[in-house]
């Protein structure tokens, strides 16, 4: 059994408080039923994760507290992350697809328009392959 607990959510926003993160508003006095920033929030840290925005503001944890960050910031820290991730994954497909096209145009022109089927046609049969080991092709 191990000694860490499961917290619920309005929990780990408290934890995150308490270790030094900033909100816009105080728990202290927190009507938790009508603060509008509160329950968005709560709804941000059901969605993303504890764990998923703890290591978003990791660089602003020392010495057991959180200095001079934002919930807000460590959410939008996340955000503004996964836009990147988006934007390069884009970027890989447009280049992953351009490579199949010319690839396949080229070999439609030597080989014919389904010569790319035939990769006995156009792969290295002779010699030693390193994908195809040392016998090649037969």
């Amino acid at each position: 059994m191990s000694e860490y607990k499961q917290l619920e959510y309005p929990k780990q926003l408290e934890l995150f408080y308490k270790r030094g993160m900033q909100f816009n508003y105080s728990f202290d006095n927190l009507d938790k039923n009508y603060n509008v920033s509160y329950l968005k929030n709560l709804r941000t840290i059901s969605t993303l994760g504890y764990y998923q925005l703890k290591d978003y503001a990791y660089p602003y944890f020392k010495n057991g507290k959180y200095r001079d960050i934002f919930f807000s910031d460590v959410v939008a820290r996340y955000y503004r992350d996964k836009r990147l991730r988006n934007a390069v994954e884009h970027a890989i497909e447009d280049i992953e697809t351009t490579l199949n096209t010319r690839i396949a145009f080229l070999l439609g022109k030597k080989y014919g328009p389904f010569g790319y089927l035939d990769f006995r046609e156009w792969c290295q049969t002779s010699g030693y392959n390193k994908y195809l080991g040392k016998k090649g092709l037969k």
